[in-house]
């Protein structure tokens, strides 16, 4: 294929940070895929959970109840036996001060000093006796009510039993005597301290009868609600006044200065309303009629003319009057707007004052009464407490605690339980076998299915291609022709849906040269090449399998060849040879074999020449299929030469032994040089591999060509076996076949 036409055909670049969607089935097989790992752990857990509950010495618990009451039952108040408490968190606070009164230095020493612990050394001896008492004990208020349960784990029952009783007993003295020195000693405190209150009481209240008798109050705060109303209403009034001086003034001082221009008194607001003008006004407009007609008609010096002149006249005189009115009016109503909203104003300004001096006697005050009203709080608790502590004295009122049962010594243990160690055995062991095979496969850094194909190399998948050594076996011809003898196994029908998957991804013309390569050695794309021949070649298709291989030819082992030359013979510039000379027939009928040659040493310039296109075009015309074996691609650029110059290439990975990131380094180089990658033929996909190849490793190579696969395989670490468990005990038990695939999947 020429370089014009790669642009249809270049390779797709791998995905950086893509990531396939995840099915469960794929979380599933992370776990089957390691199953012995999985199930070692798991037994593991589980023996060593087996192993520590038999072997504990078991303890025993014994408990005591108690009931505690918010305060002691009352001998003659009936009401307590009803009403014992207040909320869910005043309860829950009552308990937990009760716990602590329990466990508190003054009820253990009481115990210590009871002998209970006198045959204990363990106590006796020990540095902080009460601390490690206090620890011993454990304290637990009910869900609901008021009960509380105090227990002690030992390993002695009749000893725990025993401790319970004494440190509930050592509980139960301390707080009859707290009790009892309350109702003694604490009620003549009070009473002290309720005459000293009452004295202060009486000169605070002193002080502010006589502030009130000065300032004439009898009630303060009905004295400041009206100097308050009383502002309020001023400023409303005042408020409402405003607007009604503005209108009033704006009317005199519109009408006024109508009268100071000379303009016609009709124009003054307030005179076109009023009825008389108007009616002055209709009047004087029917005698002007009149006055135009008889002037006419009969002169001004006739005596009907001068009636109704004089008539006219007294008209307007009239509407002059009444318009003055009018003017007085408007101006009596502004003066008399204005002189309210100054006095308003005057009445406000005094107010004001007068709620200045009031909140200065109030703040005052609010100072005694404040003195006057604490002073009485107190005072009245520590009555209503004094009261409270006589009548408890004189009515017989009894301890708040009481103990519902007493510890008995345990007959069963309460440690270990060995079913409920079992269960958290068994469950921690699932979990961390689980987890275990999801860190091996976070740490494995192999090729595994479709999914890592497409992220790290951005192909798809041609096919997969089962385990050859697991189906052959010890099968005679070993498993590079297995296919050959066995047409209907799983094997040979792997390259079948691989070759049709081929002819799915021609576009405008067929494939009929192609390059199959891998990213290191040792991941079967030799084996692919050969089965992918078969599988062309059982078609009719007459194939042709080149072995391009020339740094470390390995077909040769498999068709032996009768002529030790080759395609590197066929491109030296000393050939006199014609391809057909070299190429030779295979058992497989319809397909042709030929092979590497003599090693040459520089095999890259043997195939990036003008004679490996002629051959190539020589050979297109002879053959149906031509399928190069070329060398693994990650150091080498033998794969990205052929993968140019034939139709395109298959990259070979190895499931659970390609490393992904040299997969992916391989994958950007065939982008840049833009090659075309058919797809990707996932080998061995039924189960782990032992191999583990470092991205880095490329005196893997030297050592490869140098000194044989078979040193390198000696090199396989102890991390790959941990990564990959399956593959060490798959392979273990078959000796000579193991040997025997890494020879065949080169």
């Amino acid at each position: 294929m020429n370089n014009e036409s790669l642009n249809d055909f270049s390779a797709a670049a791998p995905r950086d940070d893509a990531q396939g969607e995840l099915h469960l089935m794929d979380y599933v097989a992370v776990v089957l895929q390691r199953w012995p790992v999985a199930l070692g752990i798991f037994a593991l857990v589980a023996v060593l959970t087996v192993l520590f509950t038999w072997t504990r010495t078991p303890r025993y618990t014994a408990t005591s109840r108690l009931l505690v009451e918010p305060r002691g039952i009352n001998l003659t108040a009936m009401q307590d036996v009803y009403d014992q408490g207040g909320g869910r968190i005043a309860v829950n606070d009552m308990m937990q001060t009760q716990i602590q009164l329990l466990t508190s230095p003054r009820v253990m020493e009481n115990v210590l000093q009871s002998g209970v612990l006198a045959d204990e050394p363990s106590f006796m001896e020990s540095k902080n006796p009460v601390q490690k008492l206090q620890k011993k004990i454990k304290a637990q208020p009910a869900k609901a009510g008021y009960v509380l349960d105090v227990s002690v784990e030992d390993e002695n029952p009749a000893l725990a039993a025993k401790l319970v009783n004494a440190v509930v007993e050592a509980y139960l003295a301390r707080n009859r005597e707290r009790r009892m020195d309350v109702s003694d000693d604490g009620i003549v405190g009070m009473k002290k301290k309720a005459d000293e209150l009452r004295d202060r009481l009486d000169a605070e209240s002193a002080v502010l009868q006589a502030f009130m008798e000065s300032n004439r109050m009898v009630s303060f705060e009905d004295a400041q609600n009206i100097v308050v109303d009383r502002l309020k209403g001023l400023n409303k009034n005042l408020m409402a006044a405003e607007p009604v001086r503005m209108q009033a003034e704006a009317r005199y001082r519109t009408a006024q200065a109508i009268l100071e221009e000379g303009v016609a008194v009709e124009t003054i607001p307030g005179v076109q309303e009023s009825p008389r003008i108007n009616s002055i006004k209709s009047e004087l407009s029917r005698l002007e009629l009149q006055y135009s007609d008889i002037r006419d008609r009969f002169g001004k010096e006739h005596q009907q003319f001068k009636s109704l002149t004089a008539q006219i006249d007294a008209l307007r005189q009239q509407m002059a009057m009444e318009s003055a009115n009018i003017v007085a009016a408007l101006k009596g109503k502004y003066e008399q707007a204005l002189n309210e909203e100054n006095m308003l104003r005057e009445e406000l300004a005094k107010q004001e004052e007068e709620v200045l001096r009031f909140n200065q006697l109030l703040s005052r005050y609010t100072l005694l009464k404040q003195n006057r009203d604490s002073l009485q709080e107190t005072y009245n608790a520590i009555i209503k407490r004094i009261d409270e502590l006589d009548a408890t004295q004189l009515s017989g009122n009894g301890d708040n605690v009481s103990v519902e049962s007493w510890a008995e010594v345990p007959q069963t243990p309460s440690w270990p339980s060995k079913k409920k160690m079992l269960l958290l055995g068994l469950f921690f062991g699932v979990l961390l076998a689980v987890g275990f095979c999801f860190f091996l496969d976070y740490m494995d850094t192999t090729i595994k299915n479709e999914n890592d194909v497409r992220t790290y190399i951005g192909q798809s998948i041609l096919g997969g291609v089962p385990s050859a050594e697991d189906e052959a076996g010890d099968a005679a011809g070993g498993i590079d022709l297995y296919a050959v003898s066995n047409p209907r196994s799983n094997f040979a029908e792997s390259f079948r849906t691989i070759r049709t998957a081929l002819a799915f991804t021609a576009t405008d013309t067929a494939i009929r040269a192609l390059a199959v390569s891998s990213v290191f050695p040792s991941e079967g794309k030799s084996l692919a090449a050969i089965n992918l021949a078969i599988a062309y070649a059982n078609v009719g298709k007459k194939t042709l399998l080149v072995d391009t291989d020339m740094r470390k030819p390995r077909l040769q082992h498999v068709f032996q060849p009768a002529s030790k030359a080759g395609i590197a013979d066929l491109l030296s510039a000393e050939n006199t040879q014609e391809p057909a000379d070299l190429i030779a027939p295979t058992p497989v009928e319809n397909l042709h074999y030929l092979p590497a040659g003599t090693i040459p040493p520089n095999p890259v310039e043997l195939l990036d020449s003008a004679r490996f296109d002629a051959l190539l075009a020589k050979l297109r015309q002879s053959f149906d299929m031509i399928i190069f074996d070329a060398p693994p691609s990650l150091n080498m650029a033998d794969a990205l030469i052929l993968g140019k110059r034939t139709d395109g290439l298959i990259l070979v990975a190895r499931a659970f032994s390609t490393n992904k990131f040299a997969a992916r380094q391989v994958a950007q180089r065939m982008a840049a040089a833009r090659v075309r990658v058919l797809g990707v033929l996932l080998n061995n996909v039924d189960a782990p591999s032992e191999g583990y190849y470092s991205y880095y490793s490329s005196y893997r190579y030297y050592r490869y060509y140098q000194y044989g696969e078979q040193t390198q395989q000696k090199k396989t670490g102890l991390f790959s076996k941990i990564l990959h468990p399956g593959g060490s005990s798959r392979k273990s038990g078959k000796g000579k076949g193991h040997s025997g695939h890494s020879r065949h999947s080169a």
